[in-house]
């Protein structure tokens, strides 16, 4: 009895986080904008001296188009995708965001920006 209930957690609780198949859909690359500028500086003491180090803010903003939409996406990741201008790319949605994978089969989520209905 006891194994019998263990094993039906153990299976919904499989069930419950399985991940669920994708809504795959395909998109042409038109443009993609990657750049850093210089937003300022962290400062911070260290014993007597105070060190102050440059920070940076980076973007990844790529426009893709479907066969009813222009979308501009951009991406909320550390480490940016590179993709080809003028090939297709692969996405499916999740919630508010459109998953990109790349070539080791990693996640990039983007954020959309600006949707335009052809």
């Amino acid at each position: 009895m006891v194994t019998r209930v263990l094993l039906s957690s153990l299976l919904l609780a499989l069930t419950v986080n399985a991940e669920k198949p994708h809504n795959w859909e395909t998109a042409k690359v038109i443009s993609q904008n990657l750049g850093s500028a210089a937003a300022g500086t962290y400062s911070a003491p260290i014993g007597d001296a105070t060190v102050a180090v440059p920070l940076y803010r980076q973007w990844n903003v790529v426009v893709v188009e479907t066969e009813q939409y222009r979308y501009e996406w951009q991406e909320q990741s550390e480490r940016k995708v590179i993709l080809t201008v003028n090939d297709y790319v692969r996405f499916y949605r999740d919630g508010n965001w459109f998953i990109v994978m790349d070539s080791k089969n990693k996640k990039h989520k983007f954020a959309l920006t600006s949707a335009t209905k052809k």
